[in-house]
């Protein structure tokens, strides 16, 4: 393979000849010979040139007031709770580079993140006003009083519907 690539072979074209998807090495050289990875990448392009962010990302950088990429992804995506979507939209990029960008940066990607956020906090704004800890302590303590999900929609004033998502399995 190393012999290959000083004759000016590609990875697509050694991925090719020997019977494989054209990308194939390039997506696992790195697993299968990292030596082998290293000197297919040659100078300047190894994995810490991939960790940076892409000199188009830096003006949006700037702008939303981050020194980094690292801490932008940190901010936006685990404590605003901003989705991929929404992160990629803000800084002019595909929502594959995001997300791309927070597995590089060892992030983990929050499916739905606004969504999920905003309903974990109406579930805990419900309990503090009907004074239990959690809404599923509140129904499992109703539904064992012998209380209907008419009953108990009435009284928190939540649907019925959202108590039975909120309920535990065994309600």
């Amino acid at each position: 393979m190393t012999a290959r690539r000083h004759a000016g072979a590609s990875l697509a074209a050694i991925s090719r000849e020997a019977g494989l998807h054209k990308d194939w090495l390039s997506r696992h050289l790195h697993r299968v010979d990292p030596a082998a990875a290293a000197a297919a990448r040659g100078p300047g392009q190894g994995r810490a040139a991939l960790t940076g962010p892409a000199p188009a990302w830096l003006p949006a950088l700037r702008r939303l007031g981050y020194q980094d990429l690292a801490s932008y992804l940190r901010d936006r995506h685990l404590d605003q709770h901003q989705t991929v979507n929404a992160m990629a939209a803000e800084l002019g990029v595909s929502h594959h580079s995001v997300a791309a960008m927070l597995r590089r940066h060892g992030l983990p990607v929050a499916p739905h993140a606004a969504k999920r956020h905003a309903a974990r906090l109406r579930s805990a704004e419900v309990a503090a006003g009907l004074g239990v800890p959690a809404v599923g302590d509140y129904v499992a303590a109703r539904r064992a009083g012998g209380w209907t999900w008419k009953d108990m929609a009435a009284e928190s004033g939540q649907p019925q519907t959202w108590l039975r998502r909120n309920a535990p399995a065994s309600s």
